[in-house]
């Protein structure tokens, strides 16, 4: 399970980690409270213990995850590449987005290709797409902010190519994400998620109930996360704790991030 690739949701957030997606292009001008400047090109690297995704255990090794992304005028949308490397060596990921953000709503692409060393599949061919032989997967979001005083996040993903093939590689499982979460506590100092999902195939190999987060169809991630934003001298550093627990694949798992650019 280790060497399962990561895919964030950018609207994911916090459910079980990172990938998150800029949809804020405007920054202030430092020095004056009247003048926001368009910056279409943001950076973000983020330091973690571990890589936890989906209810997953990507890599228990601590890595760098660094994101490109760029975003138009009106922060709706964007693209870009997400990597992630340890510092071990034993995980590499490279990864594709695009997303559109409107009015709560979010629908997002990513072409996942982890090439971790030791991988079971196929992490040779970058730029290999073929049904049968692809490391690669395309997963497709969309996800919804309630909008108003009660933020609930609720989103449903599907891997519609790639790697999700099951025992034999013989077809497509569609394996699925359906998953929600909601602010607990909210008091300035440490905010508190609760987030739970579950995961099932919508095409489910004979023989086999298993997708691509689990043994078979079932709640997959429950998790709490807790955010901090801490101070060093003149830098905020957002600080992020995550315990987890995979009830289908029974265990348990945490994960610190620190988001240092």
């Amino acid at each position: 399970m280790k060497k399962l690739t990561l895919g964030i949701l950018a609207a994911v957030a916090m459910v079980s980690t990172s990938q998150a997606q800029t949809n804020e292009p405007y920054i202030q001008t430092p020095g004056r409270d009247d003048i926001n400047v368009y910056h279409p090109l943001s950076i973000e690297v983020t330091l973690k213990s571990s890589h936890l995704w989906r209810g997953l255990e990507v890599t228990g090794d601590a890595l760098a995850a660094m994101q490109l992304a760029f975003t138009d005028r009106s922060g709706q949308f964007s693209m870009g590449i997400w990597t992630g490397a340890a510092f071990s060596g034993d995980f590499k990921e490279f990864d594709y987005f695009a997303s559109y953000t409107y009015k709560g709503f979010q629908i997002a692409v990513w072409d996942i290709f982890n090439f971790s060393p030791g991988a079971a599949y196929n992490i040779s061919d970058a730029f290999n797409y073929r049904a049968h032989r692809t490391g690669h997967f395309i997963d497709v979001q969309v996800n919804y902010t309630l909008q108003g005083n009660f933020p609930l996040q609720v989103g449903w993903a599907t891997v519609v190519a790639g790697r999700d093939r099951g025992e034999f590689n013989r077809k497509n499982l569609y394996s699925t994400y359906v998953w929600s979460e909601v602010p607990v506590w909210r008091d300035g100092f440490v905010d508190l998620n609760v987030g739970v999902a579950g995961a099932f195939a919508l095409d489910k190999e004979p023989g086999n109930k298993a997708n691509f987060y689990g043994k078979r169809g079932g709640i997959v991630n429950v998790n709490l996360t807790a955010s901090k934003k801490v101070r060093i001298g003149n830098y905020t550093l957002p600080v992020s704790l995550t315990p987890m627990w995979n009830p289908t694949n029974n265990n348990v798992n945490m994960m610190l991030a620190v988001q240092v650019f």
